[in-house]
């Protein structure tokens, strides 16, 4: 066991299982909140305020990018929000970090090759990979 803890989305992408809005609660509380809230509520009335865009903050430096082409100009309706939000957190969770990520996954796949974990889930591997957290004492 190590003595490391990861978020949701590393363990999925350590097990190639596609990531979910749900994968931003334990990353950032308050976002995940607002992704929900996108799902849960009626935006036909929002008009252009979201689109298929979103802002990357790059060492105080912000940078408007796209999430399919041409996105910056294609409102976000209530017919595909949820194509929306599963592309915002692929580009969060994955799209952000991929370098670093690619190579940490190649690291990982050298010690234990991917057919050898795919077996499990993400909490079966958060459980392998860290144990728990805490010992309750009775």
């Amino acid at each position: 066991m190590l003595d490391c803890y990861f978020t949701r989305s590393i363990y999925k992408l350590i097990l190639n299982q596609p990531l979910t809005y749900l994968d931003f609660e334990d990353y950032d509380p308050e976002y995940y909140k607002n992704l929900k809230w996108i799902l849960e509520t009626n935006i036909s009335d929002m008009g252009d305020y979201l689109t298929f865009s979103y802002e990357s903050d790059k060492f105080g430096v912000l940078e408007v990018k796209d999430l399919i082409e041409n996105g910056r100009h294609i409102s976000v309706t209530e017919q595909n929000k949820f194509e929306y939000v599963q592309k915002l957190c692929h580009a969060k969770l994955y799209d952000e970090i991929k370098p670093q990520m690619e190579a940490f996954l190649s690291g990982i796949y050298e010690v234990i090759p991917l057919k050898l974990i795919s077996i499990f889930d993400f909490r079966e591997l958060e459980l392998m990979i860290s144990g728990l957290p805490t010992i309750e004492r009775k």
